[in-house]
């Protein structure tokens, strides 16, 4: 894995040059964890990957998502569903899925054979992942103006983050609602880059939004600690 690393500090150094014109956000009611970090890293990672056709930073991007252990959560959608309406005038293809990151990375490796040898090593720890505990992700995709919802138990007394990366196309918002429907915590900028975080004062279910205030879906990953 030694060129791995190698080839990770290439993307890094890239990909730091591309992030530097998102916008700036207010810094976060406390420290940040090293499991959202990886998320914002991997989803500069994947974004760069895709606009430079950057097979190295696909590579680098599903590293790092492999390396924070999850359990899966599903949305709930509010409105109607229209795929058609969401899709028309969508920019590219764009993924936070791990088996199509590594095909993508694939097409895009050629006949480099240190990249696929790499990439073959990493389809075989994907095949062997089974998290559990831990942090909480989902990756999906919200429609044009619509909003997926989440329900996720936090503890009390215990520092929460939910972040939310998107592929770019769409502004997204980030809401977190008590079990009684008061407004915790938002994150309302113009980007799909969100992050929020609180200290939950008791151990109950969390209501968390994820609003599309574009014309076409946004495919996104989502983390909770």
């Amino acid at each position: 894995m030694k060129k791995f690393f190698l080839l990770l500090a290439v993307a890094l150094f890239n990909v730091s040059a591309f992030a530097q014109d998102a916008e700036k956000k207010d810094a976060p009611a406390g420290e940040v964890s090293a499991e959202m970090q990886a998320l914002t890293l991997a989803g500069d990672l994947v974004k760069y990957g895709y606009a430079q056709q950057s097979a190295v930073s696909l590579i680098s991007a599903v590293e790092i998502l492999q390396s924070v252990s999850t359990q899966e959560l599903d949305a709930e959608r509010q409105g109607e569903s229209d795929d058609k309406a969401s899709s028309e005038g969508k920019s590219g293809v764009m993924t936070f899925d791990i088996p199509q990151l590594l095909a993508d990375a694939k097409e895009l490796a050629s006949d480099n054979s240190s990249l696929l040898a790499i990439i073959t090593e990493l389809e075989g720890a994907q095949r062997h992942r089974g998290a559990v505990g831990g942090p909480k992700s989902a990756h999906e995709r919200v429609l044009a103006n619509r909003t997926d919802v989440y329900n996720i138990r936090f503890v009390g007394g215990r520092f929460a983050e939910v972040a939310v990366i998107g592929d770019g196309d769409t502004d997204l918002d980030l809401y977190v609602y008590d079990e009684n429907g008061n407004l915790i915590v938002s994150d309302v900028d113009y980007t799909d880059n969100c992050y929020v975080s609180w200290n939950p004062i008791w151990t109950g279910n969390f209501k968390i939004k994820i609003v599309n205030r574009g014309g076409v879906y946004n495919r996104y990953v989502l983390m909770t600690n």
